[in-house]
């Protein structure tokens, strides 16, 4: 059986001990754009499919979004590409059921089997694990257990444009800025990097993306070509210090102690 809490600390283990790997996340935006469904994450509203929805609360610019299908099919065969690749160290982690609406033709149940399916792996699998690992209620263990290891390492970031990073508690060595939409607008980020890790013979760097669905591709990419380094998709898990407002739950919650009929902050994600 696989359990939200020791999946956390087997990765804090392989950075204490500098083992590389890379841990490319999931969400359910990236569901929907491997459903083939339009996305589009605006700041003040959520569109899949047909169907139009207002948020309740502001979406900051580097989390915003649009697929088209019409338009953005090579998009979807690359995240495809990235949730079908297997290789030794190279870890998916997938929405669970407990996070997905079932809104959208399969229930949470379905839509997760469908994920581990196209994941080419086995449903217990060590190489499948929690697209939220880092956050909900892991993510108080992530600031006081994993954020520490990080200190240890060369750290590359690839983050928004408008990402402050001298707010960060490390500097990081080299960071690679994106702008709207980059899973579209940046791709070419990707050879940028690569490009720069071969000209500077990079090994046992710490790669840091904060990138929405371009996360996935570097993942991917980058772990395919040179698996000596370590790879992780953080999502919005350094938003605080990157100067980002406070718009996902579990970060009102954590940063600013907010109480809410949902209460993300206490939640332990469950498996199938």
């Amino acid at each position: 059986m696989k359990n939200f809490r020791d999946d956390f600390w087997k990765f804090v283990e392989k950075l204490r001990l500098g083992e590389n790997f890379a841990f490319s996340r999931f969400s359910d935006g990236e569901v929907r754009v491997l459903q083939d469904k339009k996305l589009v994450l605006t700041e003040n509203t959520i569109t899949i499919g047909d169907h139009k929805n207002g948020r309740a609360d502001i979406l900051s610019l580097n989390e915003q979004k649009e697929y088209n299908p019409d338009k953005h099919q090579w998009v979807r065969e690359a995240l495809l590409d990235s949730l079908s690749f297997n290789k030794k160290g190279y870890y998916k982690g997938i929405c669970c059921k407990c996070c997905l609406s079932g809104k959208h033709g399969l229930t949470p149940d379905e839509e997760v089997k469908w994920l581990i399916e196209k994941s080419k792996l086995d449903t217990y699998n060590e190489h499948l694990s929690w697209s939220n690992l880092w956050l909900n209620g892991n993510y108080p263990i992530f600031l006081e257990h994993m954020l520490p290891y990080f200190f240890n390492y060369d750290i590359v970031m690839v983050v928004n444009e408008k990402a402050n990073i001298e707010g960060l508690p490390f500097k990081p060595k080299k960071v690679f800025k994106v702008g709207y939409n980059c899973m579209i607008n940046n791709y070419d980020t990707i050879e940028k990097v690569k490009n720069w890790m071969k000209e500077n013979n990079v090994k046992n760097h710490l790669f840091l993306f904060s990138a929405g669905s371009l996360s996935n591709f570097l993942c991917h990419q980058l772990y395919s070509e040179n698996h000596n380094n370590t790879y992780i998709d953080i999502g919005s898990s350094l938003n605080p210090f990157l100067g980002f407002p406070l718009d996902r739950r579990y970060l009102r919650q954590y940063w600013a102690g907010s109480n809410e009929p949902i209460m993300d902050i206490q939640k332990i994600c469950q498996w199938i």
